[in-house]
């Protein structure tokens, strides 16, 4: 049967790890200028300080790998 129920598909190990590595990845690109502000321990940040741009790139990352392990799942039909 092609069609899963949303219990079957979210309760797969696969689409749990997207999830969270997708959550994850969209907190830190969200918070990495306060993470950045308070361990500079300044209030006026760079926008190319490092470790800005490395929170952000780290954040994306996540996001991305979330993605990729949706379109592995879906592909492979796993279940």
């Amino acid at each position: 049967m092609l069609l899963i129920t949303f219990k079957e598909m979210i309760s797969n190990p696969i689409v749990i790890l997207a999830i969270i590595l997708a959550g994850c990845g969209v907190a830190t690109t969200l918070l990495a200028k306060k993470i950045t502000k308070t361990v500079r321990k300044t209030e006026t940040i760079s926008q190319d300080d490092k470790l800005l741009l490395g929170l952000k790139i780290a954040g994306l990352t996540a996001i991305l790998l979330g993605f990729v392990c949706l379109f592995i799942w879906g592909a492979a039909g796993l279940k």
